[in-house]
């Protein structure tokens, strides 16, 4: 053991450590050091950590006002060996995709509710049998003697209703015992099916057709008749009809003042 104030080695002293502070990012107004780039407070001469000269450091400008009504949040800083966590990322709920998705397509069917349902209506028509049915009660503007309006729904070919005179504007109306989806017209011009009699009697050349529905709507559609004896169908597809009105358009073997002729007129709805 070597005695104090020898020439041996003296004892190591402890080495102080000085802890580094994080400093946060400069302020608005500091002086920012040219050498080691931390800010100072604009009293100072020279920088707090370098000591080199402040004369010509720039000076932090201040953010625009909006920044300053929404200041930034500070930056969370970490001990040594600490490790920062993750931040907790939001996730939408698996079920609210699906209820968007269905509330969209609940809009959209809203929206368009009346193509959709003229589109499942145009379906149904096209998938089932047309079903005969009869007007209980026909009408018209006017009528010949012996040529009533219930000889057009009689269900034989051989007697026909004739309006009193020969000129567009004369009308057949028939009504339904509740509202029907109608689906088809069949119409038989003339005064009868064969060729030789058809002739002797004048015949629509074209009729209008308006539907009534229950709520008091009307859908009109013109149609044209060839000049031919028998049958002749049209389609006229119109929901919850209560009355359909034939009115003559013109005719062919009118001009010598002979009314056109309608032997049938037979309907078909939507079972």
């Amino acid at each position: 053991m070597q005695p104090p104030g020898d020439g041996g080695a003296a004892a190591a002293r402890p080495v102080q450590r000085r802890h580094l502070v994080e400093e946060g990012p400069p302020q608005a107004g500091d002086l920012i050091c040219g050498q080691c780039g931390v800010g100072n407070v604009p009293s100072r001469k020279y920088c707090r950590r370098c000591g080199s000269s402040l004369a010509d450091a720039p000076v932090v400008p201040r953010p625009p006002w909006w920044r300053r009504l929404l200041p930034r949040r500070p930056r969370r800083t970490h001990a040594a060996g600490e490790r920062p966590r993750r931040p907790r990322q939001w996730r939408l709920p698996r079920f609210v995709l699906p209820v968007v998705v269905l509330l969209a397509l609940a809009g959209t069917g809203y929206l368009f509710r009346t193509e959709l349902l003229g589109v499942v209506d145009a379906v149904r028509d096209r998938i089932s049998d047309p079903q005969q049915f009869h007007a209980v009660a026909v009408t018209a503007s006017s009528a010949r003697p012996g040529h009533e309006p219930g000889l057009a729904v009689d269900g034989t070919t051989d007697k026909y209703w004739a309006p009193a005179t020969a000129g567009p504007g004369e009308f057949l109306e028939a009504g339904f015992p509740g509202p029907v989806r109608l689906l088809d017209l069949v119409v038989r011009p003339g005064a009868s099916p064969v060729a030789e009699t058809f002739l002797q009697q004048g015949r629509p050349s074209g009729l209008l057709l308006t539907a009534t529905t229950a709520d008091g709507r009307t859908v009109t559609r013109t149609v044209r008749l060839a000049d031919v004896p028998g049958q002749q169908r049209f389609h006229f597809a119109v929901s919850d009809v209560v009355r359909l009105r034939l009115t003559v358009q013109g005719g062919y073997g009118t001009a010598d003042g002979r009314p056109p002729a309608l032997a049938e007129v037979e309907f078909f709805k939507r079972p």
